[in-house]
């Protein structure tokens, strides 16, 4: 959050234990946010609004019914003011007046601060504070020493924690810490500067290191941690070294358990650390740096600098280093355009190295007034003076003596310059004419000055330019200029006068006369003596710095000391906190062994009785006198000396071991784990025996093995199939039923697609989808889909699906049931209730016909009764033959024939032959209507009606083309019948022949009547 809304953010610190608000804090006020805090004595437990107030971040202390009003009155006022930049520009109109009063009050000049820095805090107390201008905010701190002291603290930015980026402390330690130890002379300490340590986390980090090191290498530990700050509060809390136990969540384990001593809700730093580091009062900005430092860490420091305050402190940490020491800043921070005097390790790290070679560059302490010089030796001599001398003679020749000139980089900006200049560029007196030597170029100089500098650039050669005339005020100065790239890439330039100088008005100027050499003698032994007047006062403040520096290491001496009784007065409470922490312990202790059901005996090295529990005696029949008794001495009711190998191994270094055990009488069986007994220091000294009755488990698992076979069983002999699929990956496994009902094999078996092209496409969508839902919304899965072997054979499969609570990727176990029987069953059925609803449809169609035509051919309403009625009786045997019981079956010719001559048998001799023909079921209702019409004709007029006297013969034969039947009456003379006049029964037969696509013809004499039908091969039933 603190991030993301930056000064948007609040944070409130309400009444509790610890001090977990304290991380949340820094981030919130890190990123420019608001902190408000409960006031401790309103709170019902105070621990986190003290360990929050006693960072020194907050913002506000109120009651807690007072919070809310109060951030509500300071994003409304923030609100109804949004920052603008007239806003700001009056605000800075005050900053300048703002640092001197801080630096009257305090004693730290904060101007070489960033102008955006230094706005933007200020008005973020006027929002605290409710005030709408700077002018009256400057009124404010000039009489309010706290307010002072208030925006002292809000400019510090007071925000750290151990090993912040941890890649870039990880380089360090590759890099920097283990070279440095490696490569220490056996006479030296290593010696750190961390400038702007704040509240320690930073200092203490590096000491873990260098002590990690050290403890990793086997060297002495022989390093000097400098860690300063100019926040007194700060320090103070440095020096205690005591942080909440939240910020143990930033320390490596092995540190975190090597280097520091746990309390109740904070811990604090192992006393080891805490001596490697001196803790003090320092100022980067005003005060002398350290010198022969191997290391300076200056993280998220520089930020705040402005770029003039940047280029004076970075030579300070060159000056500070050693040769080859090491520079390590922050992630946001750079060296600048000092690259020549520090070389980049790793750029990533901001971790650089320093140049070989000594300083050449005057040192600018701002904020001093003074400009430093070189140091020399106390006795004046050495090569420390001799190099100062050298370095004075040759600024001098250069400054007064020399051409001028001026040294650029390659785009033109001047780097140095040297010489009077100003004839031949316009400097100006503000800086906002910019510093390009093109631009500040006096007229006729400018035009050469550029070719120059391009042409010297490419050719990388030095470039002359003669005659040329510089326009000044005053007149015309022939000057040559000379262009000569130098070896780090920079180009100097040179400018030699080749002649007088051309006033414009030459009556205006007078030369010199002669005589006044007396006078540039004196000028120049005055000019000698001012000279080594200020060597002198510059090797005086060289000598008062060193003694300046020594006095402040007698002052963090005396500081250590201080903090030495403290340590001591904070040891003696420790220890009684730790025996009282101790006894707890123990107390805890005695109760776990009397309470647990675990048999647990712990062994020395000797495997002698250290302790165990009450369950113990069940097994070792211990008394408490057998503590420090040897374990091989003591009667066991176990099976056998195998968990004493096993405690003689492990304690012997062994690694754990696991195994189960009975008792001698087999009535129970136990898990056995020797496990090392490790002191604090991690080395192994002795053996844990845990015992843990299994007995009980041991038969469930019998039973649930029983349970299973049964399962497995069942599911054999049902033919389901088992599967089980990973949708995330496509993965499956199958079972043997499960392969062969998808007609796979083996190979195929674990993947999801070979099943997929199994299954018919027509449910292929159908089944994935269901899978899907089944996973995305943690149902059951359920789908009935064809499975197409490779022989085409189409079976019908049910499957049944579940996902495996809590795995992870999401899996389903299901099972496939084979239910074809089922489905043939469920297609027959539906089969015949489709035919017979066809039949029913047709028969319903032929008696509306019947009903139809008999309608117009009978005048008698009992006469067109009996009619129908006989008929539909034939319909009706003739259905019964095509819907028999149970399977459906073939119709065949000599059944209908029967069926319908059976009520006359006892009419006539009835003959009924011919070779077995099975009919179509749907050609059977109009086979069936001929034949009893031909039957009632004959009851009628033929032989079927003269009670015995006749003889009736129905044959037929079948070829090719289909059947031929054969109606024959013989007997007497067939009664006359109207041939004028058709009845319904000739309509009836009609209409029946036409169905069936046959054909009928008829011939008599006195004693025989004969119809011939011929019908095709369709009516014939085929497989």
């Amino acid at each position: 959050m603190a991030t993301d809304q930056q000064a948007n953010a609040a944070c409130v610190i309400l009444s509790g234990t610890g001090a977990d608000g304290t991380t949340g804090l820094r981030a919130i006020k890190e990123n420019g946010g608001v902190c408000v805090v409960q006031q401790p004595e309103s709170a019902r437990y105070d621990g986190m609004p003290l360990s929050a107030v006693g960072t020194g971040l907050i913002d506000f202390v109120k009651p807690a019914g007072e919070i809310l009003e109060c951030l509500q009155g300071f994003f409304s006022r923030r609100a109804g003011r949004e920052p603008n930049e007239a806003e700001a520009s009056v605000v800075a109109d005050h900053i300048d007046d703002m640092c001197r009063v801080l630096r009257t009050a305090i004693g730290h000049d904060f101007s070489g601060y960033k102008r955006s820095t230094l706005v933007r805090r200020v008005e973020r107390r006027m929002h605290v504070l409710g005030i709408d201008t700077g002018r009256a905010y400057l009124n404010r701190i000039r009489n309010d020493a706290n307010e002072c002291d208030a925006l002292f603290r809000d400019l510090l930015i007071n925000v750290t924690r151990f090993f912040r980026d941890t890649e870039a402390f990880e380089m360090l330690r590759q890099r920097v810490v283990e070279p440095l130890m490696a490569g220490r002379p056996s006479d030296e300490d290593i010696r750190v500067w961390i400038p702007g340590c704040s509240s320690g986390e930073e200092a203490y980090s590096i000491a873990m290191m260098f002590a990690e090191a050290a403890r990793l290498s086997g060297e002495p530990l022989a390093v000097q941690i400098f860690a300063t700050d100019i926040d007194e509060q700060m320090l103070s809390i440095a020096r205690e070294g005591s942080y909440p136990a939240s910020a143990l969540a930033d320390l490596p384990p092995p540190l975190r358990e090597r280097y520091t001593i746990p309390h109740a809700e904070r811990f604090q730093i192992a006393p080891a650390i805490r001596d490697m580091i001196r803790f003090s009062s320092h100022s980067l900005v005003k005060d002398p740096p350290f010198s022969r430092i191997d290391l300076v860490s200056c993280r998220n420091l520089l930020i705040y600098f402005d770029d003039q305050l940047q280029q004076s402190v970075i030579p300070l940490f060159h000056y500070a280093l050693r040769p080859g020491g090491f520079l390590f800043l922050g992630p946001s921070e750079s060296v600048g355009r000092f690259e020549h005097l520090f070389q980049p390790i790793d750029q990533q790290a901001r971790l650089f190295e320093r140049a070989p070679g000594a300083p050449n560059y005057p040192i600018d302490l701002p904020g001093s007034g003074r400009q430093p010089v070189p140091r020399r030796g106390r006795d004046g001599s050495g090569p420390t003076s001799s190099h100062g001398s050298e370095n004075l003679a040759i600024r001098r020749l250069v400054e007064r003596y020399a051409p001028a000139s001026l040294i650029v980089d390659q785009d033109g900006a001047i780097i140095s310059a040297y010489g009077k200049l100003g004839r031949y560029f316009e400097f100006p007196v503000t800086r906002t004419g910019g510093s390009s030597a093109v631009n500040l170029a006096r007229p006729g100089l400018r035009a050469v000055i550029g070719p120059l500098l391009r042409q010297a650039r490419d050719e990388r050669r030095r470039v002359v330019a003669r005659d040329v005339d510089v326009e000044g005020d005053y007149g015309v100065q022939p000057t040559e200029v000379i262009c000569d790239p130098l070896g780090d890439g920079t180009l100097l330039f040179v400018f030699r006068d080749t002649g007088p100088f051309h006033s414009s008005d030459p009556s205006e100027l007078q030369d010199l006369e002669r005589g006044d050499d007396h006078m540039e003698a004196l000028e120049d032994e005055l000019r000698l003596t001012r000279h080594r007047l200020r060597s002198a006062i510059e090797e005086l403040e060289t000598a008062n710095e060193e003694l300046k520096s020594s006095n402040e290491e007698m002052m963090s001496m005396n500081e250590e000391l201080q903090s030495t009784n403290e340590e001591l007065t904070t040891v003696n409470d420790e220890l009684k906190s730790k025996v009282d922490q101790l006894t707890v312990a123990n107390s805890d202790l005695r109760n776990f062994y009397e309470s647990t059901d675990l048999a647990v005996i712990v062994l020395d090295a000797d495997l002698k009785v250290r302790n165990y529990t009450e369950a113990a005696t069940a097994i070792f029949p211990l008394k408490p006198a057998d503590r420090g008794r040897l374990l091989t001495d003591v009667a066991s009711r176990l099976n056998g000396a195998g968990h004493l190998d096993d405690a003689r191994a492990v304690a012997g270094g062994a690694p754990a071991t696991q195994r189960r055990v009975s008792t001698i009488d087999g009535q129970h069986v136990y898990s056995l784990r020797v496990l090392p007994y490790r002191t604090q220091s991690g080395e192994v000294a002795g053996a844990s025996l845990v015992l843990t009755d299994i007995t009980d488990a041991l038969s469930l698992e019998r039973e649930l093995a029983d349970e299973r076979e049964r399962l497995d069983l069942a599911i054999k002999a049902a033919g389901i199939g088992v599967w089980e699929y990973c949708p995330e990956t496509g993965e499956t496994v199958l079972d043997g039923v499960e392969r062969r009902m998808f007609d796979i094999d083996a190979a195929e078996a674990g993947r999801i697609d070979p099943l997929m092209e199994r299954i018919d496409p027509e449910d292929r969508d159908a089944v994935r989808a269901a899978l899907i839902d089944a996973v995305a919304r943690n149902e059951d899965y359920e789908a009935t889909f064809r499975v197409r072997g490779e022989d085409g054979e189409v079976r019908w499969v049910k499957g049944f699906g579940r996902t495996v609570a809590g795995s992870v990727p999401p899996r389903l176990v299901g099972v496939s049931i084979d239910v074809t029987p089922e489905y043939a069953l469920a297609e027959t059925r539906e089969l015949m209730l489709r035919e017979m609803n066809h039949r029913v449809k047709n028969l319903f169609a032929v008696i509306a016909g019947m009903i139809t035509v008999a309608a117009r051919t009978h005048d008698a309403i009992p006469e067109l009764a009996t009619d129908l009625r006989t008929r539909i009786a034939a319909l009706g045997r003739a259905h019964s033959l095509a819907s028999p019981a149970g399977e459906p079956q073939a119709v065949g010719l000599e059944d209908v024939v029967s069926a319908t001559l059976a009520p006359y048998r006892d009419h006539a001799e009835i003959t009924i032959e011919g070779p077995p023909v099975a009919l179509d079921r749907g050609c059977l209702s109009p086979l069936a209507l001929i034949l009893h019409e031909w039957a009632t004709n004959a009851v009628k007029y033929g032989v079927l009606g003269t009670h015995g006297a006749g003889r009736l013969t129905v044959r037929w034969q079948t070829d090719e083309d289909g059947i031929a039947l054969e109606w024959s009456e013989e007997g007497p003379a067939r009664a006359e019948v109207a041939a004028s006049r058709r009845g319904f029964g000739s309509i009836l037969v009609e209409t029946s022949m036409r169905q069936l696509r046959g054909t009928m013809t008829s011939a008599f004499t006195d004693t025989m009547f004969r119809l011939d039908m011929r019908l095709p091969a369709t009516v014939m039933a085929h497989d």
